[in-house]
C-alpha cells in the first residue's frame, strides 16, 4: 500500500498540472432529469469511433452507454458505438462487474437494476435496503468466519470474495471508457488502442503493461456522482511518462489506468517500456488525514481468469445494539 504525505500529494498534483492537459468530467447518478442527459456524436450521422463503420455498413440499434451502467451511468449516451462493438464491450463490462462485485454491494454502487446483492458459498449475504438508501442488511451464519469483530476499536471486518474475472479484460473496459469520452482530435493517436480493446481473445499484443492505481476513500460514498479525468501529455513535456492517463471515481473508489499503444509513446516503431507511472491523487487527498486513503498499484496484464480472490472491508461503528428478538417484516 502506498501512503503519500501532504507534501508528496501536492508534488504529484503539480507534476500533472505541469506535464498534462487535464480534462475533467462529472456524471450525475441520482435524481436524474432529462436536462442531465448528455450525448456523444450526432444521432443522424452515425459513425462508430471504435471500428470506423458508418450506418450503411453496420447497425446502431442498441443504446450505448459511454460509461457502463454498472457504475451508475444513466446520463451519458454515445451515438458513436455500433452494435457489433457494443456486443464486444458488454463482455468487458461483465468482467469489470465481476471484479467489483463485492465493492458494489458493500458500498452501494447502483447499476442498471439497483445495488446488486452479494452472496458467497459460506452463507454470507449482503443486501441493500431499498427503503433506506444508506442501510445494508447483512445475513451470515454464526461462526462462519465471514465477519470478524474487533471490540478494541468498535469495528468489524467483512471477508468477501470477488467473482471470477479476467484482469486484462477489466483493464480494457477502463480504457474503452476513456476512448468513449475522449475529444475527437486526440483519437488518431490511439488507432492501435482501438484494435487492442476490440480483440476478444486478448492475444493481439504481448507484454502489454496494464498497471492500475486503485484508491479507496473511506466514508459514506465520498463520490455520489461519477467523476473522471483524462490527462493527455503536453507536447512540450520532456518527462518519460505515458501520453494518456484516465481516472474514474465512483462510490468509495478511484481507478487510474494508462492508455496503451498511443502513437506519441512510440520511438522508431518501438513502444517505450520504462515509463514513470505516477499516481494522480483524488480530490480528497489534500483534505483527509495522511494514511486515510488506501492506494494500491495492481498489475492487470494477465489474460488468465482469476478465481477465489479475497477482499476485506472494515466498518467502524459508534454503538452496537444486541437484538434478542428479530421480527421478519418481509
Amino acid at each position: 500500500m502506498n501512503i503519500l504525505n501532504q507534501s508528496d500529494v501536492q508534488k504529484h498534483i503539480n507534476f500533472y498540472m505541469e506535464n498534462y492537459n487535464i480534462l475533467s468530467y462529472k456524471l450525475k447518478t441520482e435524481n436524474i432529469e432529462n436536462k442531465d442527459k448528455k450525448f456523444i456524436g450526432d444521432k443522424n450521422r452515425r459513425k462508430c469511433r471504435f471500428c470506423g463503420k458508418e450506418k450503411v455498413e453496420t447497425t446502431f440499434k442498441k443504446v450505448a452507454h459511454a460509461i457502463p451502467e454498472l457504475v451508475g451511468n444513466k446520463v451519458l449516451i454515445s451515438f458513436e458505438e455500433c452494435d457489433e462493438c457494443n456486443k464486444i464491450f458488454s463482455k468487458l463490462e461483465s468482467e469489470l462487474a465481476n471484479y467489483i462485485s463485492f465493492e458494489r454491494s458493500t458500498t452501494g454502487i447502483r447499476g442498471k437494476t439497483g445495488v446488486p446483492t452479494y452472496k458467497n458459498r459460506n452463507g454470507l449475504r449482503i443486501e441493500h435496503d431499498k427503503e433506506k438508501s444508506n442501510r445494508f442488511i447483512i445475513q451470515d451464519i454464526i461462526d462462519s468466519g465471514n465477519i470478524v469483530e474487533d471490540n478494541t476499536d468498535n469495528s468489524f471486518t467483512i471477508k468477501g470474495e470477488r467473482s471470477p474475472f479476467i484482469p486484462i479484460a477489466v483493464y480494457k473496459c477502463f480504457v474503452k471508457m476513456a476512448l468513449s469520452i475522449m475529444p475527437k482530435h486526440y483519437l488518431p493517436y490511439f488507432w492501435e488502442t482501438f484494435d487492442w480493446i476490440r480483440e476478444e481473445d486478448h492475444t493481439l499484443q504481448e507484454n502489454v503493461v496494464c498497471k492500475v492505481f486503485e484508491q479507496f476513500i473511506p466514508g459514506a460514498r465520498p463520490f455520489n456522482d461519477i467523476e473522471m479525468i483524462l490527462a493527455l501529455r503536453k507536447w512540450k513535456s520532456n518527462e518519460n511518462i505515458p501520453f494518456g492517463i484516465f481516472m474514474i471515481c465512483f462510490g468509495n473508489f478511484c481507478y487510474q489506468v494508462y492508455l496503451p499503444f498511443a502513437g506519441p509513446d512510440f520511438i522508431e516503431s518501438e513502444q517505450e517500456e520504462t515509463f514513470k507511472y505516477l499516481l494522480l491523487p483524488c480530490k480528497y487527498a489534500l483534505v483527509l488525514t495522511e494514511g486515510t486513503i488506501h492506494t494500491i498499484l495492481k498489475d492487470f496484464s494477465s489474460s488468465e481468469k482469476i478465481k477465489g480472490q479475497t477482499i476485506d472491508f472494515t466498518y467502524s461503528f459508534d454503538k452496537k445494539d444486541i437484538l434478542t428478538e428479530f421480527k421478519n417484516e418481509s
